[in-house]
């Protein structure tokens, strides 16, 4: 089964570094990537950096199990969020607000391609 790399929010899940790690089963990468990510308002450790994908039925990185933006758009069955009738709503606008710019221009980008 192919499963969609993209994720609701527009990340590219095949170039996150969690997923990376995950599929090359590397260790060094996931020590790298969890002290870069490491926060005292969201402590990463090592062991906890696989993902297979948000969309995947593999493991998810913890935050991305969380993600109110991941929650929202799985339940609506919507393939990004740019796909959905209520798109800019204050669950994606308050995750964009702290995510970058990367992540709107894509949604913008896939939005305008509708």
């Amino acid at each position: 089964m192919t499963v969609n790399m993209r994720a609701y929010c527009a990340l590219n899940c095949a170039e996150c570094p969690a997923h990376i790690a995950y599929i090359n089963d590397d260790d060094k990468l996931r020590r790298e990537v969890a002290e870069k990510w490491n926060s005292p308002d969201f402590p990463v450790t090592a062991d906890k950096l696989d993902c297979a994908g948000c969309k995947s039925n593999g493991p998810h990185f913890p935050f991305c199990s969380n993600c109110p933006v991941y929650a929202c758009a799985s339940k609506r069955g919507v393939e990004t969020c740019a796909h959905c009738e209520d798109y800019g709503c204050d669950i994606l606008e308050i995750w964009l607000s702290q995510s970058g710019d990367e992540h709107r221009k894509n949604l913008e980008k896939y939005r305008a391609s509708l």
